[in-house]
């Protein structure tokens, strides 16, 4: 029986009800047309709901710089079409030959019309009365006037509005909405527009996106009223636009005026300067920072240098071969000269030597290599080191930007209580106190975004510096989810997180050991310690092990005589000679005694130093850690604290609306929510922070390890656990 009933309903419906053919005209066929288009849709089908009409949109028309009346004169001869909605930038002066059969609603009106409106004609308008809102103009140093652009607003109306718009010191030109004219002014320009693509060239506006709706309401009422009850069209005055005041940055920076927090807390929405910004995800940026940080490459050029030493000592035990001349001239007046000397002499050589045994050379050659291999050790630390300060910065300002995100929702809660509070002060619910309170958190959460944008600007010029970029590049970054799954030792280590269980010690012990073992600072530090044996070694053989090397020479002598070769008859010029030294100091006056116990002296300190670098490192860990797993419960914790702060304030900013709690009960929970909110993103950013640094301790990085030495890392840790 009850599916015959609602099949007769059906029935009784479909029979009943009357088709409205509707048409509508836009500016262009856009993404901002489809827009007012679903909204207009959507309004109508409710407000016709429970009627005896049914609406279908069957024509959609763009007028894409066409004339309006063209589009009219199309429509008006269509019998089917029975409502025309035009939503285009065009005045009511400009609609002529209306069709008395038909409905026609303009909603996007400013002003009311002078002439008599056909009764067909739904027109709904707002008067603008701008002189609260364009007076902060005033407040921006060195400004003396403002280009206001009105669209939809007929010449009487503009005329209209030019003379009541009067404020003292500050010049108002009215202009109707003009695209080029917007694009090349040189003073602050404030306009009000229905179409949202020339918003982008103002200075400020008011963003009429509510204003749409708001209209589109009234208007598919109206419709709804004329075909219900028969009531004729309307002329509908609805309330200013005043709310949405938004405020191009990029605008400001053009025309050289920029503004002050004064101007700003009369803004709803600041659209920044939107700069073209590349991706960076965090790998590529530790990438490049490892081919081209410059402290980085400073250390690879040591590297090279110290391997030159390395080249040098060795050199010396290679044969040496060297040319060597001595001239002489001798004066015939002198006592020494014998008749028949040659008076100028040349005696000349070439000497070859070989090494055959130098425990001091090889001493230095075994120092020189072990100075190399604490050069590389010292440049894979600062390659370490390099890849934490990179991540971390990555890291700090991925944390500033969620606070950012956070304070100017703060902002906008901030905002949108002020405006309930000047509502309710205004109908007798609210007080002056209120609107005062509120208005002095808005200005400090404006203060404190302008604060968080400046240390996000210092960490980015410091990235950058670290990558050698250019200092003023900016990036999108990766998500804090993103960067998470790259630290292996923040979720392996959180999962087996017990204070004081016998795992929390296997695990601390296991890091320790890895440290240790690892730390690139302690293997150069042990270097420095063999070198330094290696030399007292060196210094005490010196007594016992002499130096022995060969020496082979050939001379010629006498090149140059007053008479030819051999002249003086007594030996030949030419000739060889070679032998074997040997050195071996006995007695140098102390000298080796004492370097010795200076040496001794110096390995000592080098241990003790080597001790307590290690003391050092195990603390570090272990607090490291400690911290780590603090993070971790704090992540947790917060979170819990921030969802529920978060909830209360939606109760509380509901209650404060209707009037049955006071302002200090809202702030209170207002600010609650803020500092839980603040709390959580920091315990979250601090989380990874410790994984970081953990892992820069530890001397390994989950940034540029494979996923083998990864596995291989988490298996021993495995194997720790279980034995």
């Amino acid at each position: 029986m009850r599916k015959i009933l609602l099949l007769l309903l059906i029935i009784n419906i479909s029979v009943f009800s009357k088709m409205l053919n509707t048409a509508v005209i836009l500016e262009n066929n856009s993404k901002t047309s489809k827009t007012y288009l679903n909204i207009l849709t959507n309004q109508l089908n409710e407000n016709f709901a429970g009627t005896n009409f049914k609406i279908n949109i069957s024509k959609v028309l763009y007028l894409n710089k066409e004339n309006i009346n063209t589009k009219l004169k199309d429509i008006n001869l269509d019998p089917k079409i029975d409502g025309i909605f035009i939503l285009t930038d065009n005045t009511i002066n400009e609609i002529k030959n209306l069709n008395k059969s038909k409905f026609y609603s303009m909603p996007f009106g400013f002003g009311k019309s002078s002439k008599i409106l056909p009764k067909n004609l739904n027109y709904i308008y707002s008067d603008l009365d701008l002189r609260d809102t364009l007076s902060i103009f005033k407040e921006i140093n060195g400004v003396k006037s403002v280009d206001l652009f009105v669209s939809n607003i007929t010449s009487e109306n503009l005329k209209k509005l030019s003379k009541k718009l009067k404020i003292e010191g500050l010049k108002i030109n009215i202009y109707k909405t003009n695209l080029n004219k917007i694009k090349n002014i040189r003073n602050p320009s404030f306009i009000i527009s229905f179409n949202p693509q020339l918003n982008k060239y103002a200075y400020a506006g008011i963003d009429m996106n509510r204003e749409v709706s708001k209209r589109l309401k009234a208007s598919s009422l109206n419709y709804m009223l004329f075909k219900t009850k028969n009531r004729l069209g309307e002329v509908v005055k609805v309330n200013e636009p005043r709310d949405d005041i938004f405020f191009n940055t990029n605008v400001a920076t053009k025309i050289g005026y920029y503004p002050n927090l004064i101007f700003i807390q009369g803004i709803s929405k600041i659209n920044d300067v939107k700069k073209e910004t590349t991706f960076l995800k965090l790998k590529d940026a530790i990438n490049r920072a490892l081919k081209s940080n410059l402290s980085l490459l400073k250390y690879k050029q040591d590297i090279k240098t110290n391997e030159y030493n390395v080249n040098i000592a060795s050199s010396s035990r290679f044969p040496q071969l060297s040319a060597n001349m001595d001239y002489n001239a001798l004066d015939k007046r002198s006592p020494t000269f014998k008749l028949g000397s040659p008076e100028n002499s040349t005696n000349s050589y070439l000497e070859l030597s070989q090494v055959i045994f130098n425990d001091q050379l090889n001493a230095s050659v075994k120092i020189q290599k072990l100075m190399l291999d604490s050069n590389r050790k010292i440049y894979e630390q600062q390659k370490l080191n390099t890849i934490y300060y990179v991540a971390s910065t990555y890291v700090n300002i991925l944390q500033l930007k969620a606070q950012l995100d956070i304070q100017k929702n703060n902002y906008s809660l901030l905002k949108e209580t002020l405006g309930i509070s000047k509502l309710n002060y205004k109908v007798g619910t609210g007080n002056l106190q209120d609107i005062y309170r509120l208005q002095s958190d808005v200005a400090s959460s404006l203060s404190s975004i302008t604060k968080i944008q400046g240390e996000i600007k210092n960490q980015e010029i410091y990235l950058n510096t670290l990558l050698n970029f250019p200092k003023d590049r900016s990036y999108q970054y990766e998500s804090l989810k993103d960067i998470s799954k790259y630290f292996f030792l923040n979720n392996t280590f959180n999962k087996n997180f017990t204070y004081g269980s016998q795992k929390t010690e296997k695990i601390e012990n296991f890091l320790v050991k890895g440290a240790l073992s690892n730390s690139n600072s302690l293997m150069a530090l042990d270097n420095n310690i063999k070198a330094k044996e290696r030399e007292l070694s060196a210094n005490g053989r010196e007594r016992y092990l002499p130096k022995v090397s060969v020496v082979g020479r050939y001379n010629k002598d006498n090149i140059i005589t007053p008479t030819g070769e051999n002249s003086h008859k007594r030996f030949p010029d030419e000739y060889w000679q070679g032998g074997i030294t040997l050195s071996l100091p006995l007695i140098s006056g102390g000298e080796i005694y004492y370097k010795s116990k200076k040496i001794k002296s110096e390995i000592s300190s080098l241990e003790l130093n080597m001790e307590n670098s290690q003391s050092d490192l195990s603390k570090e860990v272990l607090q490291t850690y400690t911290e780590l797993l603090s993070n971790y419960v704090q992540s947790y914790s917060t979170e819990i604290s921030a969802t529920v702060a978060k909830k209360n304030l939606k109760i509380v900013k509901n209650l404060y609306s209707e009037g049955t709690i006071t302002i200090t009960d809202f702030l209170s929970a207002q600010n609650n929510a803020l500092s839980q909110e603040f709390n959580n993103v920091i315990q979250n950013f601090n989380l990874i922070n410790s994984a970081l640094k953990l892992e820069n301790l530890y001397g390994k990085s989950s940034l540029t390890m494979s996923s083998s030495e990864k596995e291989k890392i988490l298996n021993e840790l495995d194997q720790n656990l279980e034995n």
